[in-house]
């Protein structure tokens, strides 16, 4: 049995490995958005052009279309194009508001973190959903330009050139939050190699930190690589690692480790097995909700 004042140490530990953890997770919610504001833009650059000058890489989205769908007359495709069409135009404005802000101010961080319009849906999701109906309405005029038919331009409330000086705004932003991101994990690295140097933690839970260590260094390795953030062993649920299909990265590469542990009721848990639990679960998950019953059952 572990004395309580050494518990009290341990639970310090996870408490500021949870906090880090936090701010890895805002640095990725935000580092998603600024990806989904980048696909969002240049998809309206596509939607921009007469069909006939839609760029050879946007030619490969029509691959994403099912069969269903190529299959339907051109008539409906139309419609469901003018729909799609519909919902660009009236969430254009906010797309281009939020992509003209500063993510390394807080100011900035604050805006996009909280919906500033009372609508329920929250800035994240609505730049998620923009970018699927953006990327699905120039998979659609790609397929009505195979069907023969072509559509003009979308008309834009900005010109092309400004756009493209967003992207590149965008794309430096993302570097900046990529490089605290990867400065945040080698913090988080270097705190748990110093727990695990603590002669006073159970070895049960030092084989645990060991498999933490691991999927840190693995996410080091992916950040270089150019990987999405969302692909971070923080991130993703250790049950979704393995079907992580990006280009150029061997599998045993991006192997996260499942931190193992003696499952127990949460009545009677043991701190090992809680941290086992807690270090297994959502990075949405705290370290109070494992103790407390919340959400891991």
């Amino acid at each position: 049995m572990i004395p309580d004042h050494d518990t009290d140490a341990i639970q310090a530990d996870i408490s500021s490995l949870e906090s880090k953890r936090q701010i890895l997770k805002q640095i990725v919610d935000i580092t998603k958005a600024i990806e989904n504001m980048q696909d969002s833009l240049n998809a309206v650059l596509v939607l921009g052009v007469d069909s006939k000058d839609i760029p050879e890489d946007a030619l490969n989205l029509y691959s994403s279309l099912s069969d269903n769908l190529r299959n339907l007359p051109v008539s409906r495709i139309k419609e469901y194009f003018n729909n799609l069409e519909l919902i660009v135009k009236g969430q254009l404005d906010k797309i281009l508001r939020y992509s003209g802000l500063d993510f390394s101010d807080n100011e900035g961080i604050e805006f996009i973190s909280l919906s500033s319009d009372g609508s329920e849906i929250n800035p994240f999701d609505l730049l998620d959903e923009f970018k699927r109906t953006a990327q699905t309405a120039v998979s659609l005029r790609v397929l009505l330009r195979k069907r023969g038919a072509a559509t003009p331009g979308l008309p834009v409330p900005v010109s092309p050139a400004t756009i493209k000086s967003q992207l590149q705004r965008l794309e430096n932003q993302e570097n900046q939050q990529r490089s605290k991101a990867r400065e945040k994990i080698l913090e988080m690295q270097e705190d748990v190699k110093g727990m695990l140097e603590n002669p006073n933690y159970p070895d049960g839970m030092k084989q645990m930190l060991n498999g933490v260590v691991a999927n840190l260094d693995r996410d080091v390795k992916l950040l270089e690589k150019g990987v999405s953030l969302n692909k971070l062993s923080f991130v993703m649920k250790s049950e979704d690692v393995v079907s992580v299909e990006e280009p150029n990265i061997e599998l045993e590469e991006i192997e996260v480790i499942e931190i193992g542990g003696v499952e127990e009721d949460t009545a009677d848990m043991s701190l090992s097995a809680a941290a086992s639990r807690w270090l297994n679960s959502p990075w949405d998950v705290t370290w109070g909700d494992v103790t407390n019953n919340k959400k891991t059952r």
